[in-house]
């Protein structure tokens, strides 16, 4: 005689089944969250970044070309003489040595050069290839650094004063002919550049050209 079993095959129910796809949807919708946040937080990351090597590498050009001022008045387009250094509505303009001639081209190695903040919050650096200007002279320009919210540049005297603008009105120097050659002996550079605020560097320069108040020159 044989004997027969009859197994019977048990799935999963609708029900059962609709947990498990629910399990799997919330893992899926998490790990979809932590991959997204994951991206952001690189890509917030990525930028910070390249924001802060851009406003260090403006700090360093201008560090660099404060470093090179040297006290050499020049001449603008029109033939007036100009200051070794002026300042005019925060606007910086100086002569500078040091720059680099690896061509041995017929050219000096001084160079004019001046720092502006435009309408959009952009700091440019332009640079004139002689000091003194022929008409219609168009310098090189470079954006160094955006997202600028203010600026404000002071000078700082032999005397320990300090000046918006230069030659100032009010110095004991500005009846001197030889006015024009004075250098001050530092320049404090405040900025305030998104989204780090407000920064502050003093810088000292090399060359200051001191005139006593008697208009001799040491």
């Amino acid at each position: 005689m044989f004997r027969s079993d009859t197994r019977t095959e048990r799935g999963f129910t609708l029900l059962e089944l609709l947990v498990a796809v629910a399990i799997f949807a919330m893992l899926g919708v998490g790990s979809y969250r932590l991959l997204a946040s994951t991206i952001a937080t690189r890509d917030a990351a990525r930028v910070h970044d390249n924001d802060l090597i851009r406003l260090q590498k403006a700090f360093i050009i201008l560090q660099r070309d404060m470093a090179q001022a040297v006290p050499r008045p020049v001449r603008n387009d029109y033939g007036d003489a100009v200051g070794a250094m002026t300042l005019r509505n925060n606007i910086l303009e100086f002569s500078r040595q040091g720059w680099p001639n690896p061509l041995q081209a017929s050219r000096s190695e001084l160079q004019r050069v001046r720092y502006e903040v435009n309408a959009k919050g952009e700091l440019w650096r332009l640079a004139w290839s002689q000091l003194d200007r022929e008409r219609g002279m168009e310098p090189g320009k470079s954006m160094l650094l955006e997202g600028v919210e203010g600026l404000q540049i002071r000078l700082t005297t032999a005397a320990g004063q300090q000046e918006t603008e230069w030659p100032s009105q009010n110095s004991q120097y500005s009846n001197n002919p030889d006015a024009l050659a004075v250098m001050p002996t530092g320049v404090e550079w405040i900025m305030s550049v998104k989204p780090w605020g407000e920064i502050r560097r003093i810088f000292r320069l090399p060359d200051s050209l001191e005139v006593s108040k008697n208009g001799e020159q040491p």
